[in-house]
């Protein structure tokens, strides 16, 4: 009997369930925890930032690892998915720990725990959830429309979880005693938590790999060569790494930065709810509407053009103590950011084709490893980037009042930072022409 190449709907729904299951870890992560560090745990802000920063260099070399891994794996269920489904308990667990920095012992001592806590989700536990997550896409759906379609309904629950997340983050926040206090942030990690674990296990009992998987074979140790030079051997591996770290650079820094922006620049902390219902609203409004426009101009000139978008969205910086004007120049960014958050996924499955034609195999794993790299290096370097600039901004987590030089840095952060990430990588992707080369 034939395989069928594509995925009901039931399945779109659990695999774009599972993403969101992810981003209550991931996207709260990366948006408040440079916040919890500096304002509860009291690191200071150039510490938290370099923390992030070695964490990235060591998530290059875990990704890789494991992508080697996940080539040679071949069970009963799939190659990607049992990794899957064996990273959720662990992923909620180290996420936890994460968010409960032990409050009486010293600054090494906390500084110690954070790093190791720190490390284990993000380099080894998320390292795999991640990587097998998406090396599922191109498993689970056999066709590259269907992909499509598929990673814009994921993209869609992401930064509806990402809305989600920036509203009841604000207000558990509050309820539970303010930014300042452990508890509020060990209550909400562990709701968080059990959203994941829950969303995430009917992510896996709800998909399937369409793909054949002989169980107990391994694949050889010179296929495995052949590939990753076959990988490093075509630009788009290089060019799909670069878009996915300043994208997630992007958004890794944007809802991060926005914390402090809404408090210290704009002086009121709620502003900060207006400020990701934009963001948010404005970028499923664009997905919405990014799978018409690629069916009539092309995956390449819609991402193109998305990006020249983006980049007219730094105009707020003109203006960045408004209120209404900080709210447009998200509205413009972020409609603009948005085929890159659609499709972008498509782009490792892209090159699994792509390779399978000139070296007869398929490579998800290795593949797979350019989503997973870039996507940590980017948010990773844009929380480095909060804790940097704010450094140099002379940033005080124990003032009620920061200097001008800390507002100067996070009006930087908000608009000048994307400037930059939206013009490298609107450049990276009028570069792709993989399917004109296939």
């Amino acid at each position: 009997m034939e395989t069928k190449k594509t995925t009901s709907m039931w399945e779109k729904l659990a695999y774009s369930i599972g993403d969101s299951g992810a981003n209550f870890v991931w996207t709260f992560t990366s948006s408040f925890l440079t916040m919890y560090y500096t304002d509860s745990v009291l690191l200071a802000a150039g510490v938290v930032g370099t923390i992030m920063l070695i964490t990235r260099l060591l998530d290059g070399v875990s990704d890789i690892a494991f992508g080697l891994i996940l080539e040679r794996t071949h069970t009963r269920i799939g190659k990607a998915r049992p990794w899957f489904g064996l990273s959720i308990i662990p992923l909620v667990v180290s996420f936890l720990l994460v968010f409960n920095v032990p409050a009486g012992i010293n600054a090494i001592g906390k500084t110690v725990y954070v790093i190791i806590t720190y490390i284990l989700m993000t380099v080894v536990i998320y390292t795999i959830n991640n990587l097998s997550f998406h090396a599922m896409l191109s498993r689970i759906s056999l066709t590259q429309d269907d992909r499509n379609r598929i990673s814009t309904v994921r993209g869609i629950f992401a930064f509806v979880t990402g809305l989600v997340l920036a509203i009841a983050t604000s207000m558990l926040l509050s309820a539970f005693g303010g930014e300042k206090e452990q508890h509020s942030w060990t209550t909400i990690a562990f709701i968080y938590a059990t959203v994941c674990l829950v969303f995430q296990s009917l992510c896996f009992f709800g998909t399937k790999e369409k793909l054949p998987a002989t169980y107990g074979e391994s694949a050889k140790k010179e296929d495995i060569g052949k590939g990753i030079k076959a990988l490093l051997h075509t630009k788009y591996f290089y060019l799909a790494v670069l878009i996915f770290i300043f994208s997630y650079l992007i958004s890794g820094s944007m809802l991060g930065t926005a914390v402090y922006y809404a408090r210290d620049v704009l002086g009121d902390s709620g502003t900060y709810i207006y400020i990701a219902l934009v963001y948010v609203l404005f970028m499923v409004a664009g997905m919405l509407v990014t799978p018409k426009l690629i069916l009539r101009f092309g995956k390449r000139k819609v991402m193109a053009w998305g990006g020249v978008l983006a980049l007219v969205g730094a105009v707020g910086i003109l203006s960045p103590y408004n209120l209404i004007v900080v709210l447009l120049s998200t509205a413009v960014s972020s409609f603009g950011q948005a085929p890159f958050s659609s499709i972008m996924f498509t782009l490792a499955p892209d090159i699994v084709d792509y390779l399978e034609k000139k070296t007869g195999e398929r490579y998800e794993g290795l593949a797979t490893s350019a989503n997973s790299f870039g996507m940590k290096v980017g948010t990773g370097l844009g929380s480095a980037a909060i804790g940097w600039f704010l450094a140099l901004g002379h940033y005080d987590g124990e003032l009620s009042v920061q200097p001008q030089s800390a507002l100067t840095a996070e009006i930087a952060l908000l608009f000048v930072l994307p400037l930059v990430s939206n013009l490298v990588r609107t450049v990276c992707i009028s570069q792709w022409r993989i399917n004109e080369e296939s």
